[in-house]
């Protein structure tokens, strides 16, 4: 059976738990507010770590966890965030019509009611009630129409990699702005992963980046190596093979706590800083506390943000961005095989496999809806 309106829900106990349900149909709009429908959109194991910290972000800001953008009206399960793309169905706001298209954060859901505000010709926000108090990033929605840094060839790229781009492109400027932590190398955890790509290509335009080593599996280590991204490429058991005489730095993007643990214990004083950016083996244990150097320290993307769109002025962000997309657009055909699949159990199911671990990393799957 075809569902006309749908929704994906996951059990916030037990993300491996996961159900496709037909959503109420729809009420009047009051003033003001659109409805949309979702086109295609992205699942990446970057989703994977929205799930992970969908009850709270924990030290890394204490705003609500991932689940509060889109609740569900049963508490105990969340509707997870993706990226994709979106076509207004309904409209009451005389500034939107039906049949444009939107570029942003969206559920994993047929639809969405929206509360658009601070419309201009390229952008509008949800302001909805209950999204004013999360991260002002994620409510933001780009008008494709007027959206002049999005060309027809690469838009299938945007729900995967864009999102990612922006957190890559933050920590490298966080770790340009510390004198990359005074670090002779930066080691890159879970380094076939699309946010690692994106982090290590972004360090080209960072002049003076230390050397990049990414760190990976074993059955990952070739695909790695062929990206190109990385000066050398190890797998997570050959840190110990390091020089631990070394100033290095850590990025990680999988939270795997043995392997931090690993590393801080192998480099000691010579580790100079250490930073967890993603949690995509949400089923592994966490870092320990007490650990010699640095003490690991959560990079949150949506704060960087903000504090960057502050010094540069959204002009200034978007310039930064376009030119970081540039230098990976190009690439991109190259390290990812692009998978179009159809329909709401179709998104269930490649769900499923990503926070199984059974998602081949270099295939990127779009669904289309």
């Amino acid at each position: 059976m075809t569902l006309s309106r749908w929704t994906i829900l996951i059990d916030k106990d037990d993300i491996t738990k996961s159900s496709l349900h037909p959503a109420a149909e729809h009420t009047p709009l009051k003033d003001g507010q659109i409805e949309v429908a979702l086109n295609k959109f992205a699942l990446t194991a970057n989703n994977i770590t929205y799930a992970t910290l969908g009850k709270s972000f924990g030290s890394w800001t204490d705003m609500p966890g991932y689940w509060a953008f889109f609740p569900a009206e049963n508490e105990t399960v969340g509707q997870l965030p993706v990226w994709g793309f979106a076509t207004v169905t309904r409209s009451e706001n005389p500034d939107i019509e039906v049949g444009e298209e939107l570029y942003g954060y969206f559920p994993l859901s047929s639809h969405l009611r929206m509360t658009p505000g601070h419309i201009s010709n390229g952008s509008l926000v949800d302001m909805t009630a209950h999204r004013q108090a999360l991260a002002p990033v994620y409510n933001q929605y780009n008008r494709v129409q007027a959206m002049d840094d999005l060309k027809a060839e690469e838009k299938d790229l945007w729900p995967v990699f864009r999102p990612l781009l922006v957190t890559g492109y933050m920590i490298c400027d966080q770790f340009d702005e510390n004198g990359f932590y005074g670090a002779d190398q930066i080691l890159i955890a879970s380094a076939s992963s699309k946010t690692a790509m994106m982090t290590a290509n972004s360090f080209r335009l960072f002049e003076g980046a230390p050397k990049l080593i990414g760190v990976t599996s074993s059955w990952n280590k070739e695909y790695t190596v062929k990206t190109e991204l990385y000066d050398n490429v190890i797998t997570y058991d050959d840190i110990s093979k390091l020089s631990s005489g070394t100033k290095t730095a850590l990025i990680d993007m999988a939270g795997n706590g043995e392997f931090i643990n690993a590393v801080h214990q192998h480099f000691i004083e010579n580790l100079t800083f250490s930073l967890l950016v993603g949690i995509s083996h949400w089923d592994s244990s966490r870092p320990a506390k007490g650990l010699p150097g640095p003490q690991p320290t959560p990079f949150f993307a949506p704060g960087r943000i903000k504090a960057r769109s502050a010094d540069w002025g959204a002009g200034g962000l978007k310039v930064r961005m376009n030119a970081a997309w540039d230098s990976f657009a190009t690439l991109a055909p190259t390290l990812t095989q692009m998978m179009d699949l159809t329909g709401p159990q179709a998104a269930k199911d490649t769900y499923d496999q990503l926070v199984n671990g059974t998602v081949d990393p270099q295939k990127s799957l779009l669904i289309n809806v």
